[in-house]
This record gives structure tokens, C-alpha cells and sequence, in this order.
């Protein structure tokens, strides 16, 4: 079974070595750092992972590295750990894409459960987003004329026929047909409906 990584960052070496235990004990790949600046002193592959971070930390401390990670375009989803939290901080925190917020001290067995929602929500969003990446590619594929058509057949979906589209287009039934074919076959289609949502993902569908 795939690892999965979780990233550690926390000044407290024994809690780096608790937590390093606990994580791999339960079947995650563990990277700990004592500081921010670790962690970004090396480069962060662009895969499914976890950030486990203490807030209170010297030099830079745990939501200037949230900060700094969203700038550098690194989505990580993150757990923040503190023994000092506060409102004000939390809130930061959560909406600055935080995942949750604990407060010392922590049972291991609620922070895992924590982690093991995250990782689930990020390979949820990632599938999704692979998934549109390969629509969109599939659509690139499509003949300026195929984009046209799909343009047509999906506007006002409910009532599009190839016999409107050749009317619109000034062309034959048979060419909407075969022109339709290649669209589903070239978008990968199962059905209709399914060209009609993927057509959303390219930002293609319209009801007039």
C-alpha cells in the first residue's frame, strides 16, 4: 500500500520524535523538521501530503509559513499544533486553508484522525482535479469545426438535436453526426449527459 507523507514541523525535538513514532506506526511516511526554515530549504514534491505544524517557533513561526507555502503555490493541507492558541489565531489560520487547529495538550488518536481526514479530502480534491486536467486536454483535441458542434449540442441541452445544429451550422444531418461521434469518442464520453458535464469543466456549456 502507497505511503502517504506527513510533514512534522516543530522546535520540540521530543515531540518530533513522538509524533515521527506515532505517524509511522500507523502507516505514514514521516519527514520532521525543528524549523519553518528546514522544511523550506528543501524542495516539497507537489504530491498528496499532510503538514503538522506548531504555531509558536523561532525565527519564522507557523502562520508565516502557511503564508509563505500558499505564496510559493505549495497547497498543503495543515494541522496546526499550539499550546498557545487563541481566537485571532485560529481563525487566521482556518482561513488561510488550515485544515484544524489543536491546542495542547492533544490525544495522538485525535490528531491522527485529523491527518487521516485530510489526506482523504486532498486525494478526493487531487482525483478531481486530475480528472479536469484530462477533459480539458481530451477538448484541446477537438477541430476548431468539433467545438463548434459540442458548443451547440450543449446549449440548452435539453432540446439541442443534430438536426438544429446542421440548420445553425448550414451543413448535413450526417456531418452533425459524424462530427458528434468524434466528439464522444475524442472526450472519452460514456454518454450525453456525461459530454454535457464535462463541457462545464471546459467551460463550454450554456443555456441560452
Amino acid at each position: 500500500m502507497h505511503k502517504h507523507t506527513v510533514y512534522v514541523v516543530d522546535d520540540d525535538a521530543d515531540v518530533r520524535k513522538a509524533l515521527t513514532r506515532s505517524l509511522s506506526r500507523h502507516g505514514y511516511e514521516v519527514y520532521a523538521y525543528a524549523s519553518a526554515e528546514a522544511l523550506l530549504a528543501e524542495p516539497i514534491p507537489k504530491q498528496v501530503a499532510c503538514l503538522v505544524l506548531d504555531v509558536r517557533m523561532p525565527g519564522m513561526n507557523g502562520l508565516e509559513l502557511q503564508r509563505k507555502l500558499l505564496e510559493d503555490d505549495i497547497h498543503l493541507p495543515i494541522i496546526f499544533i499550539t499550546g498557545h492558541g487563541d481566537i485571532p489565531m485560529s481563525v487566521r489560520a482556518i482561513k488561510d486553508g488550515a485544515k484544524d487547529f489543536l491546542e495542547k495538550p492533544y490525544q495522538v488518536e485525535d490528531l491522527l484522525q485529523k491527518i487521516d481526514q485530510a489526506i482523504a479530502a486532498e486525494l478526493e480534491r487531487s482525483s478531481t482535479h486530475s480528472q479536469e486536467i484530462a477533459v480539458k486536454e481530451h477538448y484541446e483535441t477537438l477541430t476548431a469545426r468539433e467545438q463548434e458542434v459540442l458548443r451547440l449540442l450543449v446549449s440548452g441541452a435539453s432540446d439541442a438535436s443534430n438536426k438544429i445544429v446542421a440548420r445553425q451550422l448550414e451543413i448535413s444531418h450526417r456531418t452533425v453526426d459524424d462530427h458528434r461521434a468524434k466528439i464522444m469518442l475524442k472526450m472519452q464520453a460514456r454518454s450525453f449527459i456525461e459530454l454535457v458535464e464535462m463541457s462545464k469543466v471546459c467551460g463550454v456549456y450554456s443555456v441560452e
